[in-house]
């Protein structure tokens, strides 16, 4: 039987799939903008065990985007503050907070669940683009442990989705530049028509933000989700996996699912 607070979700997923999703294990790694949606919807969705790993606090410059920003959470732990969230929308949530966010030294104790939780069965990575080394660490553990990873960057009012199974190349080796920053034209390969060249070229040459807002946040959330929905129900290898990535732009009415080379890595696509 289906809890109330979940029931309105039969229809698009069936009792079996429910109970399936009341075992899976997710891992979210950063709980910003994309990342903080993510962990609230899979918790509306019913699933059952949940990491949250951040080490940040909510400034004012996340109000535009990130769902736990508000007045009142400025200066909070944004772990603390989605947890909060999960928990409200799913009280027999298992969920455990690393509020240390991934690092080399803890991410095999986070993959491995501990706190009475399983195994981590996915990987949400949407660490900031600061954190390449923490990036390349997870990927690699994910890899090694056999766990699909996905990451969701959003851009403006789209957003483009990667799902690295562990069969993908690694991720330093696609998207890590010589100088150790993440190589943003590759991963995310299309811009919207409306984008600013002049913040777009400072994004890229690692001297600004990537230009966003909450419709890019959600949009990307959305599609994480979804593609993780996918694996839950048909199998991980029945998500649009590495080469294959889906982009997608609200406002430019632009939708794409596309294949790179193994051999060369996605160019970036002007509008």
């Amino acid at each position: 039987m289906v809890e109330p607070r979940f029931e309105r979700n039969l229809g698009v997923i069936s009792s079996e799939v429910m109970a399936r999703l009341a075992r899976t294990h997710v891992v979210v790694a950063g709980v910003g903008g994309a990342g903080g949606q993510c962990a609230v919807d899979l918790a509306r969705l019913g699933l059952g065990c949940l990491t949250l790993a951040d080490f940040d606090i909510y400034e004012r410059h996340n109000m535009n985007r990130q769902v736990g920003c508000f007045e009142s959470t400025l200066g909070q732990s944004k772990v603390d503050v989605v947890a909060r969230m999960c928990l409200d929308i799913h009280p027999a949530l298992r969920l455990r907070r690393v509020e240390a966010g991934i690092t080399e030294a803890n991410v095999d104790d986070v993959l491995a669940g501990g706190e009475a939780l399983p195994p981590v069965d996915f990987v949400v990575e949407v660490i900031d683009i600061a954190g390449a080394g923490a990036k390349q660490a997870l990927h690699r553990a994910c890899r090694e442990r056999g766990v699909p990873a996905m990451t969701g960057l959003m851009l403006g009012f789209g957003a483009a989705l990667h799902v690295f199974q562990p069969d993908a190349p690694l991720y330093e080796q696609l998207y890590i530049l010589p100088d150790g920053r993440v190589d943003l034209p590759a991963i995310i390969p299309h811009l919207g028509s409306y984008l600013l060249q002049d913040a777009m070229d400072a994004c890229f040459a690692g001297r600004g933000h990537a230009p966003t807002c909450v419709v890019g946040a959600t949009t990307a959330a959305g599609m994480m989700v979804s593609e993780l929905m996918r694996g839950v129900m048909l199998g991980a290898r029945a998500m649009v996996s590495w080469p294959e990535y889906l982009y997608v732009d609200l406002f430019d009415h632009r939708y794409v699912r596309a294949a790179v080379s193994p051999t060369k890595q996605p160019a970036r696509q002007p509008m």
